[in-house]
């Protein structure tokens, strides 16, 4: 029994007639009887009468006619289906964004977009600091992340760059710090300064530490959060000082304020990031959709989405 068999049959129940349903197929009427009668002995039941009025169903052929119909309905959803996947209309992407990302308006704004275009993929975010979104999509954990400073040496990943953000300090609001807020880095040698572990973003946590020495910096770290939320809430808490994206203010608690810093220049470029070996046509549908609103802006080293 195949496909072909199970559309003959159709046929010939639609028609009424064999020669009729032979002429509208097209095939040669020996062999249109030839395959029902295969298809009834794969079946282990008669189907149809025959008559010289033309056919008719059998209680079993009755059954077997319901059936089929639903299973070649189905079959052609699957075939839609199928397409519409291929083509990125269909499916599941699973997209992994750090927590104060999420309120960040340029990123609310490519998901609604997203969203807004293809209504039947689903969104699935996953919250990670950037340093195990890597680590997720090199497992194929994720299809695509949303991140700071992926890897420059691993050739199995491509990027695009979304914008830059620069880095800010961060204080309690009424604190020394905000009420006299100082204009370079050195000048907070000695103040409590809460910071996060290297393991969690190795790259981000060396850029950041060169930084800091070439401005003369060393931090006095008395706290250590997990994420950037953790370190807003601990600075509101007068537990310390930080150094934070400016992004992050956007998600920052009551009581907290950020100032700019003479010579914290340290670009920090949000990227798209996804495997190389990506076959996931969402995840290019999600690319398109940021360059067709203004959102996605592609750097010189990004181009094509590639180093």
């Amino acid at each position: 029994m195949d496909f072909k068999q199970l559309r003959y049959f159709m046929a010939v129940v639609e028609e009424g007639k064999i020669s009729a349903a032979a002429a509208s197929l097209p095939l040669a009427q020996p062999a249109l009887t030839r395959q029902l009668q295969l298809l009834e002995e794969s079946v282990g039941a008669a189907l149809l009468r025959r008559s010289r009025q033309g056919v008719t169903l059998t209680a079993a052929g009755e059954a077997f006619h319901r059936d089929v119909g639903r299973l070649l309905s189905d079959f052609e959803q699957a075939k839609r289906n199928a397409r519409r996947v291929a083509d990125g209309q269909l499916g599941q992407l699973r997209l992994g964004v750090t927590v104060m990302h999420l309120w960040v308006p340029k990123i609310t704004q490519l998901l609604n977009a997203f969203r807004h275009h293809y209504p039947e993929v689903t969104l699935k975010v996953v919250s990670l600091l950037s340093g195990p979104q890597i680590d997720a999509l090199r497992r194929d954990q994720l299809d695509a992340g949303i991140l700071f400073f992926p890897p420059e040496d691993d050739v199995s990943l491509c990027y695009h760059r979304l914008y830059d953000d620069r880095l800010v300090l961060v204080t309690r609001a009424g604190s020394r710090l905000a009420e006299r807020p100082p204009r370079r880095l050195a000048e907070l040698d000695g103040e409590d300064f809460i910071w996060f572990d290297r393991s969690a973003t190795p790259t981000y946590h060396d850029r950041l530490i060169h930084a800091f020495q070439r401005a003369g910096f060393t931090p006095h770290v008395v706290q250590e959060g997990t994420d950037n939320a953790t370190m807003l809430c601990l600075v509101a808490a007068g537990m310390g000082c930080t150094i934070l994206p400016e992004m992050t203010m956007a998600g920052a608690p009551a009581g907290v304020v950020c100032h700019r810093l003479e010579d914290l220049e340290l670009s920090l470029p949000l990227m798209l990031v996804w495997r190389r070996d990506a076959s996931l046509p969402a995840v290019h549908r999600l690319i398109e959709v940021a360059e067709s609103h203004d959102l996605l802006f592609v750097g010189p080293d990004a181009a094509d989405a590639t180093r």
